[in-house]
């Protein structure tokens, strides 16, 4: 055949036929028996005997959702393999969806674990020099999670041809870049010419194996000169380091995780010692921590990689956290736990964030990474937009403060791609190499690009066959960028090098990097979102608790108790976790943790307060708080001005008000307040005090709500108004809200009962019940004696799926924008759709608050865990749930509680103080006696500035206060200390001190810059 009537098409499939000679099985399959056992049992099955197990049969049914098999069995080397290389062949139903395999196991060898195997790895190389009559005990545990049954499974030897397998490798990779070259690239030519003689010089007849391997060799001759033809020199460079992203929980439990870490690292580890040029990162402390726990080996193991230079330990965050939700002291300590893990078990301080598969990244994060000293911010999730392709992929990043970060944007994707996605997680081969540099945008100022390589979520992570195709890369292949197998870490040396020297040459993106996707995210499985806003808020206030115990009481700080309640935050802020995308059985032990991290944070703060003298009310905000604090029965009886408050779940409490002074504990008896003599109106459709005249109409809606102090009216037509909406996404229901879900709307306007369950004095309440198809909500509307908000406590007995509701309020206020608080700050959005950007934004997350405003007029949405949004014109509305189908058929099906406000303003700046107020309501700890302590340990000139957190340093028992400017304006706060308190420091995130500062009267003068975060670290004698 002529050169140029060579088919690609012909040669691959001669190639799949040369493949075939590279593993050859031998003998019947291995005699296994097998049986099934809980997670929790997996030590005493290695350790048991497995003689009364069943014997494994071509009918042998296995298989069920989360559960765990075992196979054992012994492996005889027969006479005839002596001095062959042996593999071990799983022979199982593997079914592959998005790289990962259901089943994934777990192989141990003579009671070691050497593998793991799934539909990506089934061989493992069980002796490279065979020994007749050599025998091999094998147990294999497999792990499976969907609901799909197995029948059979297997092990066979398979003898290795290597010199068969070099040859394929040396030919298919090369052939893989010519198919993607154009036609008219004489490189193409070249390579398929060579690749169509090497496989002509292949005899391929099996009556002589000594005839084959000189053909094979005659083949290899030639395959070289295609590594031998010289390139341009200024082809691009290409670094890949070998990765596995590994969910910590997704379509299965934390549980299968750990199993997951230990089957892709027991992969990693074997083709280290198979592949002496073999990289590997991995960044999740989490994982490598339970790692540690559960499988020692295997972290001994990635121990001495890590010294030797090829495992890779880079990444700064504890795990790979929801950034769009997860408040900003939560960020924080997922740095602060992630980095000391990774000093303190490795040695390394890593200077990476990691985050490929978060859904959108607040524009908090350049500060927070600066003030941690953190240099670069990698993802490859924006390329996930519906709407906008980003413009760069290596740019400067400014956060809401202005703080610029290097970011870069993984760009692999297969060349024959016609979409703007991309990947972290690639069966590795050229097409991806070329795919990357094809699709990065930036070629004019950078010639290097980098990926990560190997198959995801429990698919075992790299294979041999994209090392073997990377070590042809390395060689060079014309047509296809230079590769070079090696860190992260390096690469981005070089990169960072570059913009440091050239800044001009790289572009800055201004704010949040919103997601142009998955955004039911911000409102999926409701429980889990109110439970991490409380477990947020209420650690807060227990280390505020435990600081001040520690200080004026000298009670021990409870180091080990707060970390496990952040052991249980963090966990349940990852990414597929916090934002609802997950089975059902994840939320089963998400409640069941959160359930433990409440039980236990209520006896921590009784022990706290009796620490302290007794019962108490404590305040752990940076200013006074006054507000309704419930009581206990008997403590409610000694007290004056007591009202009867009714919730929207039926139940009811004793309430006092109360006033607290900033980062205090106070006894009821001296901080409670004689009820106000302010006028307090209502009947079932109207509440009205001296600042707010609230109207409700026929349905329950809000028909007026005037500002007393402005004049002005907040609404232009119904508020509250609940909206029911069609929900149903075209791809990810859990994740999605598709912009076409106003197609269909319904008023929830079925008013069933409106009745006044409180008439002061402390403050005013109408209860509203509606029904909806088969749901039920109920609300209380509320208006305290001196409020200036409404506020609505609600209660859902939900039943409809596919369903969103909202609540709109169309606004009486001339703004083209909305603001939206995120961590330590606020973001705005445009209210208009001039822009696909804008267009897109169509749902949006927050965290306590949302509001628009004019000059000297506004109105606030306050919420204590509600996350998501919109804003249209002069309608903005809050997000309240939704039902998604899957992955959980039946998420958000049951009952809902969560308040929210509608607060008028004539003063912006007050906005996020009252949020601070409204998800941090007074408490009242029972204990005996009565508390009594010291003056303040801090306290602030003016709110401006508020305490995110009051702790004691990691190391020691330093005091860090942190704090931040909220109102997005240079202002400087004097901060007062209490005479324990001998010297102040500026510090970073990480607690080292950085800058000494002058205490002058036991006070300092701070100057902040817009939304600029300030830690301090406090030394203090007792």
């Amino acid at each position: 055949m002529r050169p140029d009537q060579v088919d690609i098409a012909k040669l691959a499939h001669l190639l799949e036929v040369l493949r075939g000679r590279c593993f050859t099985p031998h003998g019947d399959s291995i005699p296994l028996r097998w049986t099934t056992a809980a997670s929790d049992q997996r030590d005493s099955i290695v350790n048991g005997s497995m003689q009364d197990w069943p014997r494994v049969t071509t009918e042998t049914v296995w298989g069920a959702p989360q559960s765990y098999f075992w196979f054992a069995g012994q492996a005889v080397i027969p006479p005839e393999l002596a001095g062959q290389r042996v593999y071990l062949w799983i022979d199982a139903q593997f079914g592959r969806v998005m790289g990962r395999s259901d089943p994934q196991c777990l192989i141990r060898v003579n009671g070691d674990i050497r593998q793991g195997a799934d539909f990506n790895h089934r061989e493992m190389l069980l002796t490279a020099d065979a020994t007749a009559g050599e025998v091999f005990e094998l147990m294999i545990e497999a792990g499976t999670i969907e609901d799909r049954r197995q029948l059979g499974f297997g092990c066979n030897l398979m003898v290795h041809d290597a010199l068969a397998e070099a040859v394929y490798f040396d030919l298919k990779t090369p052939l893989d870049v010519a198919k993607h070259l154009p036609e008219t690239d004489h490189r193409r030519d070249l390579i398929v010419s060579r690749v169509h003689r090497a496989l002509a010089a292949i005899d391929l007849r099996r009556g002589s194996q000594e005839r084959f391997h000189a053909s094979l060799r005659h083949a290899q001759d030639i395959g070289t000169e295609i590594y031998s033809a010289a390139d341009t020199d200024i082809t691009p460079q290409v670094t890949v380091t070998g990765h596995t992203h590994i969910d910590v929980a997704w379509l299965w439990r934390v549980r299968e995780t750990r199993q997951k870490m230990a089957r892709s690292i027991a992969t990693a580890l074997t083709l280290m010692e198979e592949y002496p040029d073999y990289q590997f990162m991995y960044n999740q402390g989490y994982l490598l921590d339970t790692l540690e726990q559960d499988y020692p080996s295997l972290f001994d193991g990635i121990v001495a990689q890590q010294k030797a230079g090829r495992f890779e330990i880079e990444g700064a965050l504890w795990l790979e956290p929801d950034a769009n939700m997860t408040g900003g002291e939560s960020l924080v300590r997922q740095i602060l736990r992630g980095v000391r893990y990774h000093q303190q078990t490795f040695g390394v301080t890593p200077k990476i964030v990691w985050l490929p598969d978060t859904f959108g990244y607040s524009a908090a994060l350049p500060q927070i990474m600066k003030l941690a000293g953190l240099e670069v911010f990698v993802t490859h999730k924006m390329s996930w937009n519906d709407t906008n392709r980003m413009p760069f992929e290596t740019f400067f990043w400014q956060g809401i403060d202005g703080t610029k970060v290097p970011t870069y944007f993984l760009t692999t994707q297969p060349m024959e791609s016609t979409t703007i996605g991309t990947t972290y997680c690639p069966d590795l081969k050229a097409s991806h190499v070329m795919g990357a540099w094809r699709r990065y945008a930036q070629k004019a100022t950078q010639d290097e690009v980098f990926l990560v390589y190997g198959h995801g979520d429990g698919g075992g992570g790299p294979t041999r066959e994209m090392l073997e195709h990377i070590a042809r890369m390395e060689r060079g292949i014309p047509g296809c960028p230079r590769v070079t197998h090696d860190h992260m870490g390096p690469y981005f040396d070089r990169l960072l090098a570059k913009m440091r020297d050239a800044p001009a040459d790289y572009p800055t993106w201004v704010g949040e990097l919103y997601l142009e996707f998955h955004r039911g995210t911000f409102t999926s499985v409701a429980e889990v979102k109110r439970n991490n806003r409380k477990a947020e808020m209420t650690l807060r206030e227990l280390e505020a608790l435990a600081v001040l115990a520690q200080v004026q009481r000298g009670h021990p700080y409870p180091r080990a108790e707060l970390g496990a309640l952040w052991d249980i935050a963090l966990l349940n802020q990852f990414h597929d976790i916090l934002p609802g995308s997950s089975i059902k059985e994840v939320y089963e032990d998400s409640a069941a943790e959160f359930e433990a991290f409440f039980e236990q944070a209520v006896n921590l703060r009784e022990r706290l307060s009796k620490s302290l003298g007794g019962g108490s009310i404590f305040n752990a905000l940076g200013s006074t708080h006054e507000g309704l604090v419930t009581l206990p029965e008997a403590v409610a009886a000694s007290v004056q001005g007591v009202q009867q408050l009714v919730f929207a779940d039926g139940s009811t409490a004793n309430a006092v008000k109360a006033s607290i002074p900033a980062l205090s504990a106070a006894p009821v008896s001296t901080s409670a307040l004689p009820a106000s003599t302010s006028e307090l109106h209502v009947s079932e459709r109207q509440l009205e005090n001296a600042h707010i005249l609230m109207r409700l109409d026929n349905a329950g809606r809000i028909i007026s709500l005037l500002d007393k102090a402005t004049g002005r009216e907040a609404l232009t037509g119904p508020g509250n108004r609940l909206q029911a909406f069609r929900d149903l996404p075209a791809q990810f229901d859990a994740w999605d809200i598709d912009q076409t879900y106003t197609d269909q709307v319904w008023e929830i306007d079925d008013l069933q009962s409106a009745e006044i369950v409180e008439r002061g004095p402390l403050r005013a309440a109408i209860r509203l019940e509606w029904g909806y198809e088969a749901s039920r909500i109920v609300q209380v509307i509320s208006l305290g004696a001196d409020d200036r908000q409404i506020e609505i406590d609600t209660w859902a007995d939900w039943r409809d799926q596919n369903t969103l509701v909202k609540a709109a309020f169309p606004l009486s206020v001339r703004s083209d924008c909305v603001h939206a608080e995120m961590q330590f700050g606020h973001v705005t959005r445009p209210t208009h759709t001039n822009t696909s950007w804008d267009a897109a934004r169509f749902e949006c997350p927050m965290h306590r608050w949302v509001a628009m405003s004019e000059a000297g007029f506004g109105v606030a949405i306050l919420n204590d865990c509600k996350y998501g949004n919109d804003a249209s014109g002069q309608e903005l509305r809050i997000t309240l749930l939704r039902a998604p189908t899957w992955p959980w058929d039946g998420a958000d099906i049951g009952e809902h509680r969560f308040r929210y406000a509608v607060m008028p303003f004539d003063d912006f700046e007050c906005v996020s103080s009252a949020a601070e107020r409204f998800n941090h309501p007074l408490t009242y700890t029972v204990a005996d006696g009565a508390v009594s302590t010291g003056p303040e340990i801090v306290s602030l000139s003016h709110d401006g500035v508020a305490i995110g957190a009051m702790k004691l340093a990691e190391d020691d028992d330093a005091i860090i206060l942190r704090l931040w400017e909220r109102h997005g304006k240079a202002q400087t706060v004097k901060a007062r200390f209490c005479a324990s308190v001998t010297d102040v420091a500026i510090c970073d995130l990480l607690e080292r001190a950085t800058e000494p500062l002058s205490v002058t009267e036991g006070a300092v003068d701070l100057s902040f810059n817009p939304f600029e975060i300030k830690s301090l670290r406090l030394n203090w004698t007792a």
